[in-house]
């Protein structure tokens, strides 16, 4: 029975020939939806994920295809994804908001006696040179590792807690711990630069050594919370700890399997206990949608349009790099006023880029990853860029808070919301019309109006987000509509 359902699955993940798009439908940026649909087509993607920013305002929205290909579940705005490395960028911020409060020097040494972390289990180190490690170092990927050479500890979850005489898979601290007391470094400590994984789980335990606080915890509550993101968490390694609204994550056909990481006998799913994502929470380990990651990169990206949780200073220490010119404090960057970042696990792709000479932030995540991860990266990357020309006329409208600043003066409100019954829509200027529309950009609902409220009733809709689009003779306005019923 389970081969004829993974049979199945497999038949329905290879015949994807068109995907529902969900969120507002935005004609000025329908290239964006033809890009997404065609990406997916392509390298045969269930599902993802795109948004938009554009001058501080969410313009841009929408999921396409399936969250879940058994059951047919489509991708929501408001889905959560695995952003595999995109973690690091907030990794990032964090750090640099301790920098800014005066609780770490950036140049502060990171392991021996005097090192931040100095506590007992951490002295046992078989390489002298790692007493020298600094946090800017580990920051730049500076640290000394390369696993090009000596491998990555984060996918060596089962030996390590093997060696280090632990319940499988080992932990975030079990990996520092290990590697410390068995691995030479590869270089010198801020001779080169060489993509760690390990780095940054270094500076989680950094973060929580300082804070006194669990590294998601102190995330959540100063990086995420300040930047108006409630739904962003840490993901799990099974499917039986997917959380809610959160999407399935479907390796590329003909994958093979993996040794599971909590006994190395079992063969699994790589994107499901094939790696230990729970120890990867620095460097790997959060799930977000698109309009979290957005709300992430308004709040640090330097523009004016709103304010930043750092200050302009902090900022410009972040995106400052080390050794490779194009990487800073857990971030990318180039010359031509661009900062991003790619994440990548099996199961998953995400980009963010702020496009800094146009004020625009876009993030993309999908679930599933191809067996050559650059070639879809490459397309995801160009989406962007290859389809900004297009856009003559930008949207106004802000998904972010539903107000429409730039084109309606006047403030509208809808309440009670979320809503099982009545709702009432009110505006202290008279509107012509009003609309009410689905997540898939469909009018559901349209009506004249000369008044400055109405009531309609939505006990028989869905529960879901919908939109509420208030019009008068020459502006419209768009706001939020939640229909809850449990």
């Amino acid at each position: 029975m389970r081969t004829r359902v993974i049979i199945i699955m497999l038949i329905a993940f290879a015949k994807f020939s068109s995907y529902a798009q969900t969120g507002l439908y935005v004609p000025q940026l329908a290239a964006f939806d033809a890009a997404m649909t065609n990406l997916l087509s392509t390298y045969n993607v269930p599902g993802g994920q795109m948004a938009l920013t554009y001058h501080g305002r969410l313009v841009y929205n929408r999921g396409f295809g399936y969250a879940d290909v058994a059951a047919q579940t489509l991708v929501q705005p408001n889905s959560l994804f695995r952003i595999a490395s995109v973690s690091k960028p907030i990794t990032g911020v964090a750090i640099m908001k301790l920098f800014e409060q005066g609780q770490i020097n950036l140049d502060a040494k990171v392991f021996g006696a005097t090192g931040i972390l100095n506590d007992a289990i951490y002295q046992n180190i078989l390489d002298p040179l790692a007493t020298d490690i600094t946090v800017r170092q580990l920051l730049h990927h500076e640290g000394g590792w390369d696993s090009n050479l000596s491998g990555d500890p984060m996918f060596d979850s089962y030996n390590i807690a093997t060696v280090m005489g632990v319940t499988p898979p080992a932990s975030s601290v079990d990996v520092v711990r290990y590697m410390l007391a068995n691995k030479m470094l590869d270089f010198t400590p801020g001779t080169q630069s060489v993509y760690s994984n390990f780095g940054f789980c270094v500076l989680g335990r950094v973060i929580e050594k300082i804070t006194g606080q669990t590294y998601t915890d102190y995330v959540t509550t100063n990086v995420l919370n300040p930047a108006g993101i409630y739904d962003m968490q840490q993901g799990h390694n099974l499917l039986s700890g997917q959380i809610p609204n959160e999407v399935q994550y479907y390796d590329y056909p003909g994958a093979p399997s993996a040794y599971s990481v909590y006994n190395n006998i079992s063969t699994v799913p790589w994107q499901y206990g094939g790696f230990n994502l729970e120890a990867m929470d620095a460097h790997g380990g959060w799930i977000a949608s698109c309009e979290d990651l957005c709300k992430f990169l308004v709040a640090i990206d330097r523009f004016t349009t709103k304010p930043d949780i750092l200050l302009p200073a902090t900022i410009d220490t972040f995106i400052k790099p080390g050794v490779d010119p194009n990487y800073a404090c857990g971030i990318n960057v180039n010359t031509n006023n661009n900062w991003w970042h790619l994440g990548s696990l099996p199961g998953t792709c995400a980009e963010i880029i702020r496009a800094g000479n146009q004020q625009v932030n876009w993030v993309i995540l999908v679930n599933s990853r191809t067996a050559n991860s650059g070639t879809i990266f490459n397309t995801i990357d160009n989406m962007l860029w290859s389809n900004l020309g297009s856009v003559s006329n930008w949207p106004t409208n802000d998904l972010f808070t539903g107000i429409n600043e730039n084109e309606l003066d006047h403030l509208i409100t809808v309440f009670p919301n979320p809503s099982n019954l009545d709702v009432t829509i009110e505006s202290p200027a008279k509107f012509k019309s009003f609309s009410i529309i689905d997540v898939t950009g469909k009018v559901i609902y349209n009506s004249d109006v000369n008044d400055d409220h109405v009531k309609i009733s939505v006990e028989n809709y869905d529960d879901g987000i919908y939109f509420v689009r208030v019009t008068n003779e020459d502006h419209s306005a768009i706001q939020k509509l939640i229909v809850q019923h449990k």
